[in-house]
This record gives C-alpha cells, structure tokens and sequence, in this order.
C-alpha cells in the first residue's frame, strides 16, 4: 500500500506581522499582530460570506489583497507577496 503525504513549508517560520482584514461594509475584522508557525504561514478565521481587504506588513514590507469567504472560495491562500 502507498501512502502519499503533501506538506508546505513557507520561507517566513515564526515571525510576527501586522495583519488587517476589513470587510466590503467597513468592519475591522482583524488589527492585530500575527505571528507565523513553524511551518512558515498563519491563520486566520474570518466570518463566512464577506468580501475581504487584507493587508500584511513586517520585515519592511506589505502585501495587500482581497480574499473572499463565499460558500466556493478558497481556504488555503498562498498568493500574497511581501514586497
């Protein structure tokens, strides 16, 4: 029998970044700092059905984006890049 295992190892482990995440309406749904697991990524749990902008700041530099939390949206975003 096989078994096959995938894992993902981001670049950034354990470090700290400014995380914001505002919804379509207005509401600051996260402002705080995050910091990174040994596996080099975070985590975030947003309210289900929003339209979201999020912006990540540390190690001087930002990555900004919109992520969605509808019923067929992504769980998992790697697309972000500090610049």
């Amino acid at each position: 029998m096989i078994h096959y295992m995938s894992s993902c190892q981001g670049e950034l482990v354990q470090k700290k970044f400014q995380v914001k995440a505002v919804d379509q309406k207005g509401n600051v749904l996260v402002d705080r700092t995050i910091s990174t697991m040994r596996n080099g990524f975070f985590e975030l749990w947003l309210p289900r059905d929003r339209k979201i902008e999020l912006e990540i700041k540390g190690l001087n530099r930002s990555a900004k984006g919109t992520i969605e939390t509808f019923n067929d949206s992504k769980t998992c975003i790697t697309t972000f890049q500090l610049r």
